[in-house]
């Protein structure tokens, strides 16, 4: 059973599965990335942190160890240029309960207090609970930083797209979660119920009786305003940006950004996303069996597709004075994918390991709810079968199309300052 309600922007499926002992119910909140992501992802964690009736972090715990170890997972995540907030909780089902509790209907019910509970805002968040998750909100927006790596794709997304939602970060910033309120925490958890495109996701054997009856009820009680998600922003490449800053690092770190003026769905761009793959994704790749292991010119070397955005994002570990050279070897692999030069046998490799690493989605279950959580607006979201029979009749011709349309857009780099020693990582 599943459904889309367009009109009030509620998503609803159930993903019946005997693959697993337990039940996954999970529910997404969409809303366009603005300078409000640091309030909606502070709301989500705490919601997550407890409910009215259990607000401290030992009797919310307790009650999960009563419901035989249920777990609650959050994620806050860009979907192109969207902020994706979700929610779920993880149960064993009724049937491995020691006297045939209602376990999933009981987890059902402590989801919906961590989503309504305080919605009416009678009942404030403790001071305590919002100061703990505010610094560890801070904790993890400033984190990144350490990790050189994703600090540098980072910055080449928000300098790339500076006048796209997309160049905002998913969990906005230190500064504006420091001077988050009470009353800024109330309005996002409002914003988020009333104006977001919701989907509720279930996985597991047996639907839950009346869940999403239930949900809507409390839903329509808020008094929904949804608006229709705006189309993605989705731009040609122009002058070639170049920024360059230095850190007390060791290692160089030089991130490319290319961009096809193109972007749709899984059936869309599945060409696009194997060229990628083709380009810089395994061990067969272009990038790491030539500019990796041939030249010798990046300790790491490879591309991510974004296929909302319609981009290819290259990053690489790479000593100081090879960066130049690491740039044009990048940018001649490139170009041999547009010209075709690439054999069946890498086709064939990256055609595989990609329909490997398809199937073994539906071999675990938070794996199933990321693969539909990141088709949730999509009017009919593609399973994985359908997409690895998609791959399979995939040619060289449509890689060689699909190439063509890729240019560079954006380079940053990262260079060292020459004060700091650093491991090559």
């Amino acid at each position: 059973m599943s459904y889309i309600n367009s009109e009030n922007g509620i998503s609803y499926s159930f993903i019946k599965t005997s693959r697993f002992k337990t039940t996954l119910i999970s529910v997404g909140f969409y809303l366009p990335l603005s300078h409000d992501a640091s309030a909606n992802a502070l709301a989500l964690r705490l919601m997550k942190s407890g409910t009215a009736d259990l607000p401290d972090t030992y009797s919310f715990n307790r009650r999960l160890a009563s419901l035989y170890g249920a777990k609650v997972s959050s994620w806050v995540a860009k979907l192109g240029d969207c902020q994706e907030l979700r929610l779920g909780i993880t149960v064993n089902d009724d049937k491995y309960s020691l006297n045939n509790e209602p376990t999933v209907q009981n987890a059902c019910d402590l989801l919906l207090s961590m989503l309504f509970g305080r919605i009416s805002g009678e009942t404030d968040y403790p001071a305590e609970a919002v100061s703990r998750e505010k610094r560890l909100q801070c904790e993890s927006i400033a984190g990144k930083i350490n990790d050189k790596r994703t600090y540098a794709r980072n910055r080449l997304e928000e300098i790339m797209c500076e006048n796209e939602p997309f160049g905002l970060s998913a969990e906005g910033s230190v500064a504006e979660t420091e001077t988050l309120t009470v009353e800024d925490i109330n309005r996002a958890i409002k914003r988020m119920m009333k104006t977001a495109f919701i989907s509720v996701q279930v996985i597991g054997d047996r639907e839950p009786e009346d869940f999403y009856k239930r949900f809507n009820d409390c839903i329509t009680k808020v008094g929904r305003e949804f608006s229709k998600i705006p189309a993605e922003t989705v731009c040609s490449a122009g002058e070639i940006k170049r920024v360059t800053e230095t850190m007390p690092v060791k290692q160089g770190k030089l991130v490319l950004g290319l961009r096809s003026g193109t972007a749709g769905n899984d059936r869309e761009t599945v060409a696009a996303w194997i060229m990628g793959d083709i380009f810089g994704g395994g061990p067969y790749s272009k990038l790491f069996c030539n500019v990796r292991e041939k030249m010798s010119l990046c300790y790491y070397c490879s591309a991510r597709s974004v296929r909302k955005k319609g981009l290819i994002i290259i990053d690489s570990g790479v000593e100081d004075t090879n960066i130049e050279a690491a740039e044009t070897a990048i940018l001649a692999q490139l170009e041999d994918m547009k010209c075709g030069r690439f054999t069946e046998k890498e086709l064939n490799s990256s055609k595989l390991a990609m329909c490997d690493s398809i199937n073994s989605v539906e071999s675990d279950q938070g794996s199933l709810m990321h693969w539909y959580a990141a088709r949730a607006l999509e009017e009919k979201p593609a399973t994985p079968a359908e997409i690895t029979a998609l791959i399979k009749g995939i040619t060289a011709e449509d890689i060689k199309k699909a190439a063509a349309l890729f240019t560079l857009d954006t380079v940053y780099t990262l260079r060292p300052d020459g004060t700091q020693k650093e491991e090559n990582i």
